[in-house]
């Protein structure tokens, strides 16, 4: 299953789970319900921003998106974090008009097999979605949704179950304690959903400002270090685009060689970085001269033959007459 295929079914399983939840909601009127329903119509929206945003990331480059639209699911990853922060604050002010008007909420077994059947749905596309972790920012969001999701649903079962046995057997509990177990319930799911919301979204961030991780820069070095012919890489710059890397390079090569020689070895560092990043890699070249070699310093003794200045030779004698 490709990532596209991916993206429609959570969108198709988002619609069913929603669906169950309101209908868990009017069965029971409860505001933990109701948060999981929110938030669940809330993912619904994410989920749509996430398959279009998948559908326009796997457009091929063109003139004005040279490097493609692969930052197209970071966006997703954003909006979805950013509209479960926003239903956060309505499931606050329901969680504070239940607690004031002290309403119990009535849990049914409809609603309890309701919410087991959106428990089974969410766990299945938690399953297809953990498929593309590390592959694509979106899907993997969701992904972290809907495992937190099931955390919820299953708190919310409890909840129910609660309700159903206490109202049956001790109503008087049930009175005193549903309204703050409710509450709370929903209390501990909104900051819950928060918290991971506000990782997502801080990581999409980094993202979009050309965050780059410093075992991604390290590896890449070490792979264009190991190219035949690659002397040394002098810089390397790397930024993540959605689920792939682009980079800009600069090798050095041997001063000497002719042009075409360094065009083989740029382009041999070229395909081994495109397929260890998957992205764009721009490679520039630069010469490295030989390093010198160290002469001897002493200098060299003078010949044998060599001869000292002549000094003015003496007057011969003169013999007596």
């Amino acid at each position: 299953m490709d990532k596209l295929k991916a993206a429609l079914t959570s969108l198709l399983a988002g619609i069913a789970v929603t669906t169950l939840k309101i209908a868990a909601w009017a069965q029971s009127f409860s505001v933990a319900v109701l948060a999981d329903a929110v938030h669940s119509a809330v993912d619904l929206l994410a989920v749509t921003v996430t398959y279009l945003a998948v559908r326009a990331s796997l457009k091929p480059p063109d003139l004005e998106h040279p490097y493609g639209h692969h930052k197209a699911e970071t966006l997703g990853g954003i909006g979805g974090s950013l509209a479960v922060m926003a239903s956060a604050a309505f499931i606050a002010y329901e969680a504070v008009n239940k607690i004031v008007h002290w309403e119990p909420y009535t849990p049914t077994a409809l609603s309890i097999a309701i919410v087991a059947t959106a428990m089974f749905v969410d766990f299945n596309r938690v399953m297809v979605l953990r498929r593309f972790q590390g592959v694509s920012r979106a899907l993997e969001a969701d992904a972290l949704h809907f495992a937190t999701d099931l955390a919820s649903s299953a708190a919310i079962m409890a909840l129910l179950i609660f309700g159903a046995v206490a109202s049956a057997h001790a109503p008087h509990v049930m009175a005193q304690w549903g309204p703050p177990l409710d509450v709370l319930t929903a209390i501990f799911i909104t900051i819950y959903f928060v918290k991971l919301s506000w990782t997502l979204l801080r990581t999409s961030v980094i993202e979009l400002l050309d965050y780059a991780p410093p075992e991604v820069v390290m590896r890449s070095r070490s792979v264009a270090s190991g190219v035949a012919g690659v002397r040394s890489v002098k810089s390397l710059k790397v930024r993540k685009s959605g689920s792939i890397y682009h980079a800009d390079i600069t090798i050095t090569v041997d001063e000497n060689l002719t042009v075409r020689e360094a065009h083989e070895i740029a382009d041999q560092v070229e395909k081994t970085l495109r397929k260890e990043l998957g992205g764009e890699v721009t490679v520039h070249v630069e010469p490295e001269p030989h390093q010198p070699t160290e002469k001897s310093a002493g200098s060299t003794p003078p010949s044998s033959a060599s001869r000292s200045p002549q000094e003015p030779s003496e007057p011969p004698s003169q013999s007596p007459q």
